[in-house]
């Protein structure tokens, strides 16, 4: 995964809910995290409701995180996102989550594939998807 494509940063303040019985932060959890970076991702780039591209919207195809410490009640962690490669119908997107308190402590991916709700097909990138993702991969911007 390349840094340098992780323009875009959420907060996100670790609740005591999310705990487990092991006392650290549920798997679960960091699942959510990197979705409230991704629909906040998705957001900036005009692509969170298919109506927005006449029909054509997104689904979550892949995703996976690797775990790398375990995170505590009290702490905040920014999750890192951005856009890897965009391909024909799909993109790549990867993440890192850093604790407040211990740092790097989980890198993630995920596939989002464009999708045609009107005819339940895969759909080409749109191209003012694509010209608006290499615009937020030009900047950096915090939520």
């Amino acid at each position: 995964m390349g840094s340098g494509s992780l323009v875009f940063s959420v907060r996100i303040p670790l609740a005591w809910g999310e705990m487990d019985a092991f006392g650290h932060v549920n798997n679960v959890a960091y699942f959510r995290w990197l979705e409230t970076a991704r629909m906040h991702y998705l957001h900036a780039i005009g692509i969170t409701h298919p109506d927005q591209q006449g029909g054509i919207g997104l689904l979550l195809a892949e995703t996976r995180c690797t775990f790398l410490k375990p995170l505590h009640f009290p702490d905040t962690v920014s999750v890192r996102a951005g856009v890897e490669r965009v391909g024909n119908t799909s993109f790549i997107m990867n993440y890192e989550v850093h604790s407040e308190f211990q740092g790097l402590a989980a890198t993630a991916e995920s596939v989002q594939v464009m999708f045609d709700y009107r005819t339940n097909t895969k759909s080409p990138v749109p191209d003012t998807v694509r010209a608006a993702i290499a615009q937020l991969q030009a900047g950096t911007r915090t939520t």
